[in-house]
């Protein structure tokens, strides 16, 4: 009976333990069969991976300290699930690693995060589209949008809400690492607000890379969107400028390198959206016109994508896609803005 009693009183006391770290495992498997056309090459076949939303496994947790103040954590891994490959080699939480603390003044992290126009993570503020990069770039926003990444070293501070809004400032003191001198690091800034009331979001947003360790010119990113609600129907709209980025949408390298300049544009995306037969139906349109900064050479992305997402349950969902993508100029042979895709597949949240 002592035994019986001890037994218990040790396993009510690890329950009340666990009740109180308040720590969850959660994740996301997503699959699909594709059939996807590159310019230049012939049309393939194949089990794909992440494209609703990235494949991933997590940890979190909160402590309330009391007076409405409390510490979190976040960690995060990808990994492909047609395979069991790690997503990003070499971490291991990929997608985000932050320590947190909140209040009614507001919540600061630091850690690895995804930056404001990213679409990555807790503090994305990212609106206006309705096919997110975890799409196809032949039909997504990221294939038009010089989006920003997952960052290292970084230090967040998200206000309390006010009128709806919440303003969002992120800092990376080294973007892939700070173990230099601070002027020869590469730094990330960023500063946004974010507007959400009933059926209607809106954000803008400005984001600066110093690109120190390019010994390049400074990019800048402008972005802006929302969408709002009508019933059955929601609207999207958003408008990006890009300056002196050194990378191309989609996270792609240019075809040929660039200069300290990079290259400049301007970019739109549209969509809409209708429920019906118990699902979702959308429909995006994205452009993007720019120029290679040194010589002048210019560029046009045109693409458009498609995709009916049906709930199985609250967590599991099917989904079917088709994009298409165009692109001339500078870009008229790029194999990835000359592209077309069509897939089904299946998500699920755990």
């Amino acid at each position: 009976m002592k035994r019986i009693l001890v037994s218990a009183i040790i396993a009510a006391a690890s329950i009340n333990a666990y009740a109180e770290s308040n720590v969850t495992l959660y994740g996301v498997i997503d699959q699909a069969v594709a059939v996807t056309k590159h310019k230049h090459e012939a049309a393939k076949v194949r089990i794909d991976d992440g494209i609703y939303a990235g494949s991933r496994f997590g940890i979190k947790g909160t402590e309330d300290l009391g007076n409405g103040n409390s510490v979190g954590f976040i960690l995060e891994q990808g990994f492909y699930a047609d395979s069991g490959d790690a997503a990003f080699e070499g971490k291991a939480f990929s997608r985000e690693s932050l320590l947190q603390a909140k209040g009614k003044w507001g919540e600061v992290a630091f850690g690895r995060a995804g930056g404001l126009s990213s679409d990555c993570g807790t503090y994305t503020i990212l609106h206006g589209s309705a096919l997110w990069t975890s799409y196809y770039t032949d039909g997504n926003v990221a294939g038009v949008f010089v989006t920003s990444d997952r960052m290292d070293n970084m230090a967040i501070y998200k206000s309390p809400e006010f009128a709806n809004t919440t303003v969002t400032a992120m800092y990376s003191n080294g973007i892939g690492g700070d173990d230099q001198k601070w002027s020869h690091n590469d730094h990330y800034y960023g500063i946004g607000l974010d507007f959400n009331k009933n059926e209607t979001v809106f954000s803008v947003m400005v984001e600066m890379y110093d690109n120190k360790d390019l010994n390049a010119d400074k990019t800048y990113l402008v972005t802006l969107g929302g969408q709002q609600g009508f019933g059955d129907w929601t609207f999207w709209a958003g408008y990006q400028y890009a300056k002196g980025s050194q990378m191309m949408p989609a996270w792609k390298a240019a075809p040929t390198g660039l200069s300290a300049s990079g290259v400049t544009q301007h970019a739109v995306t549209a969509a809409i959206g209708y429920m019906v037969f118990g699902g979702e139906w959308k429909l995006q349109g994205n452009y993007a016109h720019g120029k290679v900064n040194e010589d002048n050479q210019k560029y046009n992305i045109y693409s458009v994508g498609t995709v009916y997402e049906y709930p199985l349950s609250m967590r599991t969902q099917l989904y079917a896609y088709a994009g298409y993508g165009k692109a001339n100029k500078y870009l008229k042979n790029d194999e990835d803005f000359n592209s077309w895709t069509a897939c089904l597949g299946i998500s699920h949240n755990f």
